[in-house]
């Protein structure tokens, strides 16, 4: 695995940070994962509501990596840091930048013990400027203050809540992209580098259209109206007969609309004056909107599969969670990945979104316990049998029991 030879430090929690860690370690990267004594909080963010289930969102982003609980605000557990700050090559983390401050574990910090270290950091809203220090997640910093939120919602209607991680995993990927990135450049340079990200900047990204559009006047958030879902009926939802949502998205109207046509059962729309060409089909968008939504409550979603695949026209059913996990494709492209056997829940994991030629990825191995690597760790830092008991005794260190 090309990445076998890379030492990480995951000084985070949650996602933002830490799954950029995960996609490092997937091919191959050695991720010690730092903990305090009670474990990372995202390991209780389903708390009691659904204890009959594993903590699956835990499972999910701390998959390879291996766990280290240590108290390092006294001198013992700091020391372990700052060895394996030294003979790391990336450190991650997602703490505010006050917090890494008061921790001594700012860039600058951690640069004067390691020159060559890719510092890989995200918070919420940047750097800089008076948010710089408050607290968010994807929620509030990708999904809501980015303006996605607003926008994505129908109109006339309340925004929406958005996934748990929605934000914070293609975040992640951003930072992923500007660690390697980073060490790409060590590689020609032998320079370190400080690698940031927040979530703002990501929503942002992913707005970044129709943000680009506001920029020179064309802001049409106050100018909404339910009729809106009219504006572009090659483009929208539609309801079928069995109450099945599927998006259209024929965005090549040369090559699809003949296509799509006969597939309704249509084809003399093709030649009607109405629907003749892009332009005429934009100034009847109304009555062609109202067809379609006859049309298309005229059948099962099943139906509308057969005929819109067979025509080879661009769409897609909003798909259930069951159908998800159920999904083909999902297999065949290595979307979901098998974990390694063995007596557990689990017997797939959402892969990391790419793969590489020549680059062999880990089967996936379970998330660890909390402190379950400690003492492997501890020795592998330099620590002798003795050091290690002792911070296992005295509270500064913990080891998970073998269960």
């Amino acid at each position: 695995m090309f990445l076998s030879d890379i030492k990480v430090l995951d000084i985070g929690s949650y996602v933002a940070g830490p799954a950029a860690a995960t996609v490092m370690s997937d091919f191959g990267a050695d991720v010690v994962k730092v903990e305090p004594l009670d474990g990372d909080p995202y390991r209780t963010l389903l708390g009691g509501v659904l204890a009959e289930y594993p903590n699956f969102f835990w499972d999910q982003d701390s998959r390879n990596k291996r766990s280290l609980a240590i108290d390092f605000t006294n001198a013992a557990g700091r020391d372990a840091i700052d060895r394996l700050i030294r003979r790391s090559d990336v450190v991650v983390t997602n703490y505010r930048p006050e917090l890494l401050a008061r921790l001594r574990l700012a860039y600058a910090d951690v640069r004067a013990m390691n020159e060559s270290v890719i510092y890989g950091q995200v918070n919420s809203y940047g750097l800089n400027g008076a948010d710089a220090n408050r607290t968010g997640f994807d929620a509030t910093g990708w999904w809501a203050r980015s303006g996605l939120m607003d926008f994505v919602r129908q109109p006339g209607s309340q925004p929406a809540v958005s996934s748990p991680g929605m934000g914070d995993h293609p975040t992640s990927m951003s930072l992923f992209g500007g660690i390697m990135a980073a060490l790409y450049r060590r590689q020609k340079t032998g320079e370190g580098a400080h690698v940031h990200t927040s979530l703002l900047a990501n929503g942002a990204w992913s707005h970044c259209m129709m943000i680009q559009g506001a920029l020179i006047g064309f802001d049409v958030s106050e100018k909404r109206s339910p009729e809106d879902v009219s504006r572009a009926p090659l483009a929208t939802t539609y309801r079928t007969s069995d109450d099945r949502t599927i998006l259209l998205s024929i965005l090549n109207h040369e090559k699809e609309w003949p296509k799509f046509a006969v597939a309704l059962g249509h084809p003399e729309w093709i030649d009607e004056a109405r629907f003749a060409d892009r332009a005429a089909r934009y100034e009847h968008r109304e009555d062609l909107y109202d067809l379609l939504v006859a049309a298309f409550a005229s059948d099962t979603v099943q139906g509308w599969r057969e005929r819109l695949d067979a025509a080879g026209v661009t769409y897609s059913v909003a798909q259930t969670m069951s159908e998800v996990i159920n999904d083909e494709q999902m297999y065949a492209n290595d979307v979901l990945t098998e974990v390694e056997p063995g007596d557990h829940f689990y017997a797939y994991t959402v892969n990391s979104p790419f793969g590489m030629s020549g680059a062999e990825k880990r089967t996936p191995q379970l998330a660890p316990g909390v402190g379950e690597h400690t003492t492997e760790v501890l020795r592998d830092i330099g620590f002798s049998d003795a050091e290690v008991a002792a911070m296992l005794r005295d509270g500064i260190a913990r080891q998970r029991e073998e269960e």
